[in-house]
């Protein structure tokens, strides 16, 4: 929740529609939760692979790094649905660890696109300076 309201606040336009998107997976995987853990989550995998496309989209439509590593590690996030799919025998409790660690990493990797965007918004100059006043004065 941090990193998604750090998104909305500081960081771009890719930033705040990659959180928008992390959160309406998030939420429908909470939603669609299969409580058993008997077989595939099935809403997760749905809502992962929405995700997925929205951080391929988001690669190739973008100058910035962190896309591309979101895009990998949700990739793997919907590989452990399938690894899940193929072999039933997968346990529930190495199905859950491979779904938080993989969804960790998105996060990070869109907590350093939030980072590193706020951080550039530092090192522009104000649009509505006067640069007039004094000519050989150093930007802020």
């Amino acid at each position: 929740m941090l990193v998604c309201g750090g998104a909305f606040l500081k960081g771009g336009r890719e930033e705040q529609l990659a959180s928008g998107a992390v959160l309406l997976a998030w939420a429908l995987t909470i939603g669609l939760r299969d409580r058993n853990w008997v077989g595939t989550q099935w809403g997760a995998f749905i809502a992962d692979g929405g995700l997925l496309l929205v951080f391929i989209v988001l690669a190739l439509r973008t100058p910035r790094y962190w896309p591309l590593a979101a895009a990998g590690f949700q990739l793997l996030t919907v590989v452990t649905h399938a690894a899940r799919m193929i072999d039933p025998g997968v346990r529930a409790w190495a199905y859950a660890t491979g779904q938080v660690i993989w969804s960790q990493m998105v996060i990070v990797a869109l907590g350093v696109g939030v980072w590193n965007t706020w951080r550039a918004s530092l090192r522009q100059p104000d649009i509505g300076a006067d640069l007039t006043a004094d000519p050989g004065a150093p930007l802020r």
